[in-house]
C-alpha cells in the first residue's frame, strides 16, 4: 500500500511537469523564441536529491544539435560561451536561467513558436537521462509572462 501511494504521487508530479531518472529531476522546463528562428534556448530547473553529478549534454528531434552554455565576464561584458558540464552538487537545486548556463539549441527544425510543447533529453555523469516536456514562451518573457529583460537568448552573436 506504501509503495502504491509513492508511486502514485511520482505519477501526479509527473503531470506536473516533474521529470526524474533517479536521484535527478528536471522541473520547469521552457525555451524562449529565437528572434532569427534557426537557434533558441531551455531554462529549466535540475533538483539533485543525491550525490554530486553533473549536466553533460541534451538531445531533441526539433534541432539539429542541442549544447549547455554559460556566461562569463569579458571586462564588463557578459559573454555565453559553450560549456563542458554544469555541475549539479549533491541535495541541490540548480536553476538553467536566462543570464546564467542554459541549453542552446542550433539549427531549428522549424521556428518555435509560443505555447508550443517538445521533448528534450538531458544526460548526466553518472545519472540516467532525463527527459522533460519544454514550453515555448514569447521573445523577452518568462514562464510566468513576465518580461524578464533578456531578450537576446537564441539570437547571442557569440556562439
Amino acid at each position: 500500500m506504501v509503495r502504491f501511494a509513492f508511486l502514485s504521487g511520482l505519477m501526479i508530479m509527473a503531470g506536473a511537469g516533474l521529470a526524474w531518472a533517479g536521484d535527478i529531476a528536471a522541473d520547469q522546463a521552457w525555451a524562449r523564441i529565437a528572434p532569427g528562428g534557426t537557434t533558441g534556448a531551455v531554462f529549466v530547473t535540475l533538483r539533485n536529491g543525491g550525490a554530486t553529478d553533473a549536466l553533460i549534454g541534451a538531445a531533441t528531434d526539433i534541432a539539429t544539435r542541442a549544447a549547455l552554455h554559460g556566461h562569463r565576464m569579458d571586462g564588463d561584458i557578459a559573454r555565453m560561451r559553450p560549456v563542458d558540464r554544469i555541475a549539479l552538487p549533491a541535495n541541490s537545486d540548480t536553476k538553467l536561467a536566462p543570464g546564467g548556463n542554459h541549453v542552446m539549441l542550433f539549427d531549428l527544425a522549424r521556428k518555435l513558436t509560443e505555447g508550443e510543447r517538445f521533448s528534450l533529453t538531458l544526460s548526466f555523469e553518472h545519472s540516467a537521462p532525463v527527459t522533460v516536456e519544454v514550453t515555448v514562451v514569447g521573445l523577452g518573457k518568462s514562464p510566468d509572462g513576465e518580461n524578464s529583460g533578456h531578450d537576446n537568448h537564441g539570437g547571442h552573436s557569440d556562439h
